[in-house]
């Protein structure tokens, strides 16, 4: 009774912590543990596995002072939706040059590349990335990957993160650029519609023009210099206004 005992609680510990990140590698199972916390503990230890199994990630250009991934190259924990199962508060980085979810291995050393096919959302620093589906999920036009909602209300919208590497030449070294690009897409008239300027938003939304150009002058937002920021009022002020 005492071997179950203590064995059944090993197994409820590590069963309920399959949605996080697990503190250590777990012990062997030994012969005499009764079959049903066997199996718990076959259930949870092979979920866990299952985040763990992809493959290495080399983090190049690791001593340019700019970088391939989404606000630091540091790890952030955050939460990824992956095969079927929710992990949370897994240290992670979002690779945009390559569009790759990397996350830090359960050892503490190597980072590991998810598959991009396998990952339906992660949340990073407080945004939400949806892995959105070409003339599915989106418009035919729009690239399959992840995209960030950054306006979860009526009118949903999305923001496309980009970095390209570049390179440019210093006094005979090479040195590694990553600037970053963002398009933003809202959804009107049953697709997603691309914005760049203040008057592409106020197109589709001809009726409240006025209204949404007092929304940024209320906040004193600039759309040239804050422009997520200006299109997610506008969205969210349109929404206001049409709500029933």
């Amino acid at each position: 009774m005492r071997i179950f005992t203590v064995c059944f609680f090993l197994v409820y510990h590590i069963a309920g912590s399959t949605y996080g990140q697990m503190a250590a590698l777990q012990p062997a199972v030994p012969d005499n543990v009764p079959e049903y916390p066997l199996v718990l503990y076959r259930s949870a230890t092979k979920e866990v596995q299952n985040l763990y199994n992809g493959r290495l990630y080399y983090i190049y250009d690791s001593r340019e002072e700019e970088h391939q991934f989404f606000v630091d190259r540091k790890y952030e924990k955050g939460a990824v939706f992956y095969d079927g199962q929710r992990y949370d508060s897994i240290p992670m980085m979002y690779d945009i040059v390559r569009d790759e979810l990397v996350i830090k291995h359960i050892n503490g050393f190597e980072p590991i590349l998810l598959q991009s096919p396998k990952v339906r959302f992660f949340t990073i620093y407080n945004h939400n990335y949806l892995n959105l589906k070409s003339g599915n999920d989106i418009n035919p036009d729009m690239q399959t990957g992840f995209y960030d909602l950054i306006y979860n209300g009526k009118t949903k919208t999305l923001a496309r993160r980009i970095k390209q590497r570049q390179e440019k030449i210093n006094e005979r070294k090479v040195i590694a650029l990553f600037p970053q690009k963002n398009f933003f897409y809202i959804y009107s008239n049953g697709k997603y519609n691309s914005v760049h300027t203040r008057k592409s938003v106020t197109r589709l939304f001809p009726g409240q023009k006025s209204e949404l150009r007092k929304a940024l002058r209320e906040q004193n937002i600039k759309f040239r210099k804050d422009r997520e920021r200006a299109i997610v009022t506008m969205v969210a002020r349109y929404d206001e206004l049409t709500k029933q």
